[in-house]
């Protein structure tokens, strides 16, 4: 099992990636509503926003032939257009969540491949976000975009299997190559921003050292 581990613009880094199997890439984006993850700035005007997002799915698909994308829940039709093949599975909560605009928010949209490595719910209920509050039970970074351990877990293990190699270009604090280094699949992270990266190659490196999980577990 190998970790790969690049700091710097993702952009640049798929770009240069040549000749390399990815059998799934899970990215889990800035959404574009001005949070502030340091040297990327999360508030672009919506044209070079959308047209920066097609760039590096272009990049995605150009590296792997399986993609799932966490997109924001304002932008989904946009971004299921760019991958229409893909498919979409509702992950909702059970506790109340944040309110926007009136709705208070119960779930999540994410698109993913078409075909399973085992079989799928398109439904998957009680799941942990970090917009759970006090309910959200997993450890917290203070990372401004975080995605969970339960989803990033569900994703990995019903969309590829051991010995695959995962790649995530937005890594964020290292969630999915922790997932990765517990279930024997080989990961390639990308961060741009220098705290985050520290952070993600810290939890990487810890989970190495740790026992694998079972394909067994959920």
């Amino acid at each position: 099992m190998t970790t790969r581990l690049f700091h710097g613009d993702c952009l640049d880094i798929l770009s240069s990636i040549e000749d390399l199997s990815v059998d799934l890439a899970f990215v889990d984006p800035p959404y574009n509503v001005g949070k502030d993850y340091g040297d990327y700035k999360d508030d672009l005007p919506i044209g070079e926003y959308l047209l920066w997002c097609k760039r590096w799915i272009k990049e995605l698909k150009r590296i792997s032939y399986s993609v799932a994308i966490y997109p924001p829940k304002k932008h989904l039709l946009w971004f299921w257009n760019q991958i229409p093949e893909n498919y979409q599975i509702i992950c909702a909560w059970s506790p109340e969540g944040a309110i926007r605009s009136g709705f208070v928010h119960q779930y999540i949209p994410l698109l993913v491949p078409p075909k399973p490595v085992k079989r799928t719910k398109d439904h998957w209920w009680n799941v942990q976000v970090s917009g759970l509050g006090y309910f959200y039970r997993e450890e917290k970074f203070d990372h401004p975009g975080q995605t969970s351990l339960d989803i990033t877990n569900r994703v990995i293990h019903s969309f590829s299997k051991p010995g695959d190699t995962i790649l995530d270009c937005f890594m964020g604090t290292g969630t999915t190559g922790v997932i990765c280094a517990k279930s024997g699949r080989n990961f390639i992270g990308i961060e741009q921003e220098k705290k985050w990266f520290d952070l993600a190659q810290k939890r990487i490196d810890d989970t190495l050292q740790q026992p694998m999980l079972s394909e067994a577990t959920p």
